[in-house]
């Protein structure tokens, strides 16, 4: 490969020195130029061998400007302190600021940095390559990043190779090798010494090429082997361009046998800490921590005794304290003695003890600004909403919210009725419990497809913690027809008893989840819409998808999406048999969920 390359940089400058016309600066006139720079020469020269200098410099045919340099540029192996590289004229200089390794290949990756100056035509995937020894090693390996959790390509991952075997080399060293996922989550690490390697990806946060705590990342199970016989042959190029590096990683990728895959987690030990505590509003304390802890924070005022209600969210990462003395509210600095949980520097559980300082800080008001404020708090009624409405769903729960937490709940003010003709027959319900505070409130009741209800609440069936009321209020709802809805059932052949099926709308995201069945899964009450198909196997039967553990040496839950969408009916029964087996499993999902995803992240 090494003479291919300097062939072509031989057959580029003869034929540019016989009828290539120079772009310049300046405006030219005629078809607005699409095409990149192209490389004349360099100092030292491609592949340039026993290289112990301090300085690389490109020639190109036309003026240069970097674009976007520290996001482009990748050098491999990678130096501590990156290289100072400027765009001078036509030259791209290359100044090293760290002792180049002896006996070493490097990789000078560029990226998509390098473009023309007058219409910022960028070169893509342009690289530079030279030895501090006596020879240039060839060898290279490609594959792809995929998300373990929804099978996405994913651009931008850092991919690298470590000679050294044991797992902390991951952690306390950078890559020997490495590369960066193009925007179909492709990657190919060239340059390559023979030797047996292991391969990781990370999701880089501090840009030191290691794995460090919050990073997502990858790895393969098994080592992996690359010389002259093993080594995947990435070079059916086309060459398309008479460029320096014709037939360099900037080529198309034509794929071959035996494609790496590796699939990015997170991992499930998560580093869990306070993050900030808030009032924003008087009466409202809020603590936010970083993930889901695993018990609530116990609480000790250290002034005044405190009055409070305190409500966490269904992870437990948002807990609220609402105040509800006013002798609490009015105070500008309230603080706390907390004890919480949070993880230490090896991911271990611990309690913390902390002061916490909640301050109001009183927006300052005009005096007819604050009349109005205050009118406004003198005239406060408790806000209620529910999702009471025409073609309200069979499945669904009728729920009432509302924007306080409830102190009293008077149960025989609260009406849910059938309308039977022009008659109100009401309807028994119960209350479903709510968790640590009660501001929603879920009816159940013996629902009937097509029928109308009325729920009516009493002024003053509901008061809050502070003592306001609502004015009485009324809702209707009118449930659909069961001919309304599909079914759907899908049986899995070969079937899989640990897998667990979801149902997922056209945003890629989960509807429903159901256990595999040998008679088929069953969805019911399915909207006349375009549904898609995902599996994951159930490994440890937790009812779960469970993320990857590097610790354990536990990779993610294996995946699998169904490769078609299936589009329902009103009043259609529908079945679906399934060999989740039949394609390779980053291979089926369907574009249209790929590309969903791709634009929701933008």
């Amino acid at each position: 490969m090494y003479q291919l390359k300097k062939q072509c940089y031989l057959l580029a400058l003869a034929l540019l020195a016989i009828g290539c016309a120079n772009r310049g600066i300046g405006p030219q006139g005629g078809p607005k130029d699409t095409i990149p720079p192209v490389a004349l020469l360099s100092n030292p020269e491609l592949g340039a061998l026993n290289f112990a200098g301090k300085r690389v410099e490109i020639t190109f045919n036309e003026y240069l400007q970097l674009a976007d340099l520290g996001s482009n540029l990748l050098m491999s192996p990678p130096q501590q302190t990156p290289p100072d590289v400027k765009a001078r004229g036509k030259r791209i200089i290359v100044n090293f600021q760290d002792t180049l390794r002896d006996s070493t290949t490097y990789t000078i990756d560029f990226g998509a940095a390098i473009c023309d100056y007058t219409e910022k035509n960028p070169i893509h995937g342009f690289s530079f390559y030279f030895s501090t020894g006596d020879e240039i090693d060839t060898l290279e390996t490609h594959g792809f990043v995929y998300d373990a959790e929804n099978l996405n390509p994913l651009p931008g991952i850092f991919v690298g190779i470590h000679s050294n075997p044991a797992d902390s080399a991951f952690v306390k060293f950078p890559f020997d090798r490495m590369a960066r996922t193009d925007s179909a989550g492709h990657f190919v690490i060239g340059n390559i010494h023979p030797n047996t390697y292991r391969l990781y990806a990370v999701d880089e946060i501090s840009r030191d090429y290691r794995l460090t705590p919050g990073e997502a990342m990858a790895y393969a199970d098994e080592p992996l082997t690359i010389n002259a016989n093993t080594a995947q042959a990435v070079t059916k190029f086309v060459p398309d361009s008479l460029s320096l590096l014709a037939d360099s990683l900037s080529s198309p990728f034509r794929g071959t046998e035996g494609v790496l895959s590796l699939f990015l987690f997170k991992d499930s030990q998560q580093k869990l800490y306070l993050q900030r505590t808030l009032r924003d509003k008087q009466h409202l304390i809020t603590l936010l921590f970083s993930s889901a802890p695993d018990s609530m924070p116990v609480l000790r005022p250290l002034a005044d005794s405190l009055n409070y209600h305190i409500h966490a969210s269904t992870r437990r990462d948002t807990v609220t304290l609402w105040l509800l003395d006013s002798a609490s509210i009015s105070r500008d600095t309230l603080l706390i003695e907390t004890r919480y949980r949070r993880t230490d520097s090896v991911f271990n559980m611990e309690w913390f003890t902390d002061t916490l300082r909640a301050v109001w800080r009183a927006p300052k008001l005009t005096a007819k600004a604050k009349e109005a404020l205050d009118r406004e708090a003198r005239n406060r009624r408790l806000e209620l909403k529910t999702n009471a409405r025409k073609g309200f769903e069979l499945y669904d729960s009728l729920t009432l919210t509302c924007s306080t937490p409830l102190e009293r709940i008077n149960r025989n003010a609260i009406h849910l009725m059938e309308k039977v003709d022009t008659t109100l027959k009401p309807l028994p319900f119960t209350l479903m419990p709510y968790d640590t505070l009660p501001m929603k409130l879920t009816f159940v009741a013996p629902w009937k497809e097509g029928a109308k209800y009325v729920l009516k609440l009493d002024s003053a069936a509901l008061m809050d913690v502070y003592g306001i009321t609502h004015i009485e209020a009324g809702y209707n709802l009118e449930l659909k027809q069961k001919s309304d809805y599909s079914t759907l059932r899908v049986k899995l052949v070969p079937y899989l008893a640990n897998a667990r099926l979801q149902l997922l709308n056209k945003q890629d995201k989960v509807l429903r989840e159901l256990p595999a069945d040998p008679g088929g899964a069953f969805f019911d009450f399915l909207k006349p819409d375009t549904y898609y198909l995902r599996l994951y196997i159930d490994e440890n039967g937790d009812g779960k998808w469970t993320t990857g553990d590097w610790l354990k040496h536990r990779q993610p839950e294996p995946v699998y999406y169904f490769n078609e969408s299936i589009q329902t009916k009103s009043n259609w029964d529908f079945e679906q048999e399934w060999d989740y087996t039949a394609l390779p499993q980053t291979k089926a999902k369907p574009q249209e969920l790929i590309k969903a995803s791709a634009n929701k992240k933008k």
